[in-house]
């Protein structure tokens, strides 16, 4: 009978020890990601180049400008982005090549 005891007090021991280490370790990172720093984009807001809407860059729409990607806020921003926004400028080497010369 006291074999068993001292089993169950171990086991009951042991399950504690790795209870309080589970709360330990989460409390530690729960910590760290609410400390996250600029590389996080959690709740970033980006500026919407066309209207100037603020929106969360989670929820934009990508338009394309030549090679680039601009975040817009609706379908009617995308259309006028692609319509409206200045091309990248392309460099003399690019020009040349693009002459056949």
């Amino acid at each position: 009978m006291g074999r068993l005891a001292l089993v169950l007090f171990l086991v009951f021991a042991a399950l504690l020890v790795f209870r309080a280490l589970r709360l330990l370790l989460a409390a530690v990172f729960s910590a760290r990601s609410r400390l996250a720093g600029p590389g996080s984009i959690e709740g970033e807001m980006v500026r919407d180049p066309v209207c100037g809407t603020w929106i969360d860059r989670r929820l934009a729409m990508a338009a394309r400008t030549g090679e680039e990607w601009v975040p817009v806020c609706s379908e009617e921003c995308r259309e006028r982005a692609a319509a409206t926004l200045p091309l990248p400028t392309r460099t003399r080497e690019g020009q040349a090549g693009g002459k056949g010369t």
